[in-house]
């Protein structure tokens, strides 16, 4: 196709535009993965963010690694668990005095023997990250809390994104923020 266009060229101004057009066909092949990856956005209350999350939950065939400050949510809890149960790794990332006074949501972790730490303390820092990786592929971040509330009544959002150098950046910092959780 481009030979043809090169030897027409010559003959007036259509040469040119299927030259241009083959080459412009030729960069789009040429563009980068991350410039044609997916990307989702949720906004609550009540925006799907939350349904969203647990059909990540329920697709993840390998690992779901979650950082997030809390969790009420039963909902989640019991897709994480489910989760755990039929293979998947899964490793929740909290802030330390949230899972020190406990709830619901973390004895639903606790009974699928989900392994869960906790970072920050009052006089450090907290644990504020809300992020969540499924498979290594796909990323799951914004202000949207794994609450009740951040599905019901507050205004927060999520975005799905699976950008392999950005979702590759947030992998390293789950790795960083686990392996300093459990000294």
């Amino acid at each position: 196709m481009m030979a043809l266009a090169l030897r027409h060229s010559g003959t007036g101004g259509g040469g040119r535009r299927v030259l241009v057009a083959a080459l412009l066909f030729l960069a789009c092949l040429a563009l980068p993965a991350q410039a044609l990856s997916a990307s989702e956005v949720y906004f609550s209350p009540k925006g799907g963010a939350r349904q969203r999350l647990v059909a990540a939950i329920r697709a993840s065939r390998e690992s779901i690694d979650v950082a997030v400050y809390h969790i009420t949510s039963f909902e989640l809890a019991d897709a994480l668990g489910a989760a755990q149960t039929r293979g998947v790794r899964v490793r929740v990332l909290t802030d330390r005095e949230k899972l020190q006074a406990g709830g619901g949501g973390y004895r639903i972790l606790e009974r699928h023997r989900i392994p869960v730490r906790g970072l920050g303390s009052a006089d450090e820092s907290l644990m504020h990250h809300k992020f969540a990786l499924f498979d290594g592929k796909l990323l799951a971040t914004g202000s949207y809390n794994w609450t009740q509330s951040a599905e019901v009544a507050n205004y927060e959002n999520l975005v799905l994104l699976d950008d392999p150098d950005l979702v590759a950046r947030f992998v390293g910092e789950f790795q960083r923020l686990w392996r300093k959780a459990s000294e």
